[in-house]
Parts: structure tokens; C-alpha cells; sequence
């Protein structure tokens, strides 16, 4: 049965290229097959033209639709790389708000200065110290002035090659050489949590609730930054003394950059 199948397939197609070649001839018995041919055969000539146009239609959509997609895709990526840059521009101005903010104070020319950012802060909640970036890699020593937005923080405590612990306000440690508002005399500030004291202030000593206390700089190169204000005074154990209370200005989580004015 197969075999007489291509056998009547072959013998179609034969006819059919013997009648196009009688018909392409120009004589007069075939004028009129050639005419009853083309009657026949006309309409589906003209629905192979109508094909191969809409598949050229076809062709050209599909292309059309493969560049829409490839321009779309640009398109994404190009929304994606200006979310990422916005995003970044709100960081670095989340940073230079940060950076105006607690850099607010009057650079002097003659003490030498890092600024520099804290990373970690002591987790006790009595913030007695807290880490900066910065380290020996910046000429760091102990002893440095720590301040930030104008306001005295602490002093450096110990240094390594690129970071620094500094002992804060707050820190039983921490001791500094301040001058309270309208006296010219020096006291020493001592550390303590939730405030701090003045030491050695004389009962005769003009002293009271309300003043500002300052950092005071024997050497004259560092302003005399504000450290805190007095927030009591009494009589102390000791009767040649007062009790005089410090509230410090600033707490270090209420800071993120720094400025470290070094000693030299």
C-alpha cells in the first residue's frame, strides 16, 4: 500500500510539471487550458500570497516584540541602577547631615585634629566608653580631647593601629582640667555616672547651680569647649569642699563623628 501511495504522488507531481510546461508555452490549443488552469489555480495562488505576507507580518512582530522585550529589560535594569543610586545618595546625605551635626564647632589652627567615627559604644547602658575608627595609623595618642557638635566627649584611653577606646564623660576614670563660667581658676572635672563632680572647689568659691563648665587647655592651642553644667551644690564629707554636681552636655549615642585634637 506504501509503495502505491508514492507511486501516485510521484505520477501527480509528474502530471502536474508536464501540465505547467504545455501551459507556458504560447500556442493556441493551450490558450484556453491556460486559462481554465489559472481560474482554478488563481485562488490558490493568491491564498499562498495572503500566507507568506502575514507570515512576513508574523516575522516582523515576532522581531518587533524580541526588541520591545530586550528594550524593556534595559529599561529594568536601568530603573534597578537608579534605585541603588538613590538609595546611596540618601545614605551620603544621612552622612554629611551627620557629619555637619556633630562637626558644628570652630576648627582651631593650632592644635592639630582627626576626624574621625565612632563603631561601638559601650552596651552597659552607663556609656563610660565607646570606639572610634581611628588609631596610632592617624597619630592617636592617649590623652587626646575627644569632642564632638562643640561639646567635650572624653579623652582617648587606650590605642591601637586603626581604632581607639575612649573613656567618656561618664567614666570614674576620666579627668580633666575645666574652668567653670566667670571664675579664673581651674578645677578638676572627674568622670561619674549619671553625673560627674567638680574636685578641690573651695567653700568661698563662687560656684553655683546653672554654670557652664569648660575644658580648660594650659597650653592654649585647644578652645575651651564646654564639658557640662552644674546641676547641684552642697556641702561635701569634707568641710573645706563642696559637692558640686556636673551634667554633661552630650552623650556619645547622640554623636557619630568625632573630632580627636592630639596633644602633638
Amino acid at each position: 500500500m506504501r509503495v502505491k501511495a508514492e507511486n501516485l504522488v510521484f505520477t501527480l507531481f509528474f502530471s502536474l510539471g508536464l501540465l505547467l510546461y504545455a501551459l507556458g508555452e504560447e500556442n493556441p490549443v493551450t490558450g484556453p487550458v491556460r486559462r481554465v488552469a489559472y481560474l482554478l489555480f488563481s485562488p490558490l495562488l493568491k491564498a499562498e500570497r495572503e500566507l507568506e505576507e502575514e507570515v512576513e507580518k508574523l516575522v516582523l512582530l515576532a522581531r518587533e516584540l524580541k526588541a520591545g522585550s530586550r528594550i524593556y529589560s534595559m529599561y529594568k535594569k536601568q530603573l534597578e541602577r537608579e534605585r541603588v543610586l538613590t538609595e546611596r545618595l540618601r545614605q551620603y546625605e544621612e552622612i554629611l547631615d551627620s557629619l555637619e551635626r556633630d562637626l558644628e564647632l570652630e576648627f582651631p589652627r593650632t592644635a592639630p585634629y582627626v576626624i574621625s567615627k565612632i563603631v561601638f559604644y559601650d552596651p552597659s547602658g552607663q556609656e563610660k566608653f565607646f570606639v572610634i575608627r581611628d588609631g596610632k595609623n592617624k597619630g592617636i595618642k592617649e590623652g587626646d580631647l575627644v569632642v564632638a557638635r562643640g561639646f567635650v566627649l572624653g579623652v582617648v584611653d587606650e590605642v591601637y593601629y586603626s581604632t581607639s577606646k575612649v573613656k567618656t564623660l561618664y567614666n570614674e576614670r576620666c579627668s580633666l582640667l575645666v574652668s567653670v563660667e566667670d571664675l579664673n581658676k581651674a578645677f578638676i572635672y572627674r568622670g561619674s555616672y549619671p553625673y560627674g563632680e567638680l574636685l578641690y572647689v573651695d567653700l568661698q568659691d563662687p560656684v553655683t547651680k546653672g554654670k557652664t563648665v569648660r575644658y580648660k587647655d594650659l597650653t592654649m592651642r585647644i578652645p575651651p569647649f564646654p564639658v557640662g553644667k552644674i546641676v547641684s551644690v552642697s556641702l561635701s564629707t569634707n568641710p573645706y569642699f563642696k559637692d558640686v554636681k556636673v551634667k554633661p552636655f552630650l552623650s556619645p549615642r547622640e554623636a557619630e563623628f568625632v573630632v580627636v585634637f592630639r596633644n602633638s
